[in-house]
């Protein structure tokens, strides 16, 4: 039986979560407190996690942050209010794995949630795969239909990057960070410039890029 925690302030959005989840056979705990969810995590462990942005004390994204400096890999999807597109991607950028927005069903979240048990948390194989595509990290080596492809040091670590981390969408600006490991005021276009790049390179014609855009949000790669 997966463990659950919740963060959220809404009692009566929280105890229909609770009452629901329970019904799917998870084991849920819920906190109102941003304070009590870092307590909570610090002394439990958990399958999943789902935190509200605007929780008191100490808001969701800081939760998040926190977490995974400490080494927590478990899931999180963050709950938000309407037009608060700028606040998930920090939440994306600090390590959230996905989001809901206020007012959602029931049944969507529950969908991310199973989406997100199913997936390996980082992928640790020498060779990865989407699509056509097929990298030997070992060796170094990327193929497109088992066609060998060049790519530059920086298109290769960003290219594994993203296959390592597969169905979790990252911002310019994180990718910058991790993967450049840097920060200046040109890492948008960096990133950006890189991405064209990789398409040209690696995607099959007549097939859909195995990096996907989500707008306003960031790049992933699907496995």
């Amino acid at each position: 039986m997966s463990r659950m925690l919740i963060g959220e302030t809404q009692s009566d959005l929280a105890t229909a979560m609770k009452d629901f989840f329970v019904l799917e056979h998870y084991t849920v705990h819920w906190e109102t407190c941003g304070l009590r969810v870092l307590e909570s995590l610090q002394e439990n462990k958990f399958d999943i996690i789902i935190l509200e942005t605007a929780l008191p004390s100490i808001d969701g994204i800081s939760i998040v942050k926190s977490y995974r400096m400490t080494g927590g890999n478990a899931p999180i999807l963050l709950i938000a209010g309407k037009h608060s597109t700028e606040e998930l991607q920090l939440g994306l950028d600090a390590g959230a794995d996905g989001y809901v927005v206020k007012p959602f069903r029931l049944q969507e979240l529950a969908a991310q949630i199973r989406a997100l048990l199913r997936r390996p948390m980082l992928r640790s194989e020498k060779v990865l795969t989407s699509g056509v595509v097929a990298m030997d990290t070992g060796a170094g080596t990327v193929t497109k239909n088992d066609i060998m492809v060049h790519l530059h040091p920086m298109e290769f670590k960003l290219l594994r990057f993203l296959m390592r981390h597969p169905n979790q969408v990252f911002s310019a600006h994180a990718l910058f960070e991790r993967v450049w490991q840097k920060d200046n005021g040109i890492m948008e276009d960096t990133v950006r410039t890189h991405v064209r790049t990789l398409r040209r390179k690696i995607d099959a014609e007549d097939c859909a890029s195995i990096i996907t855009t989500v707008r306003g949000l960031g790049y992933k790669t699907e496995v």
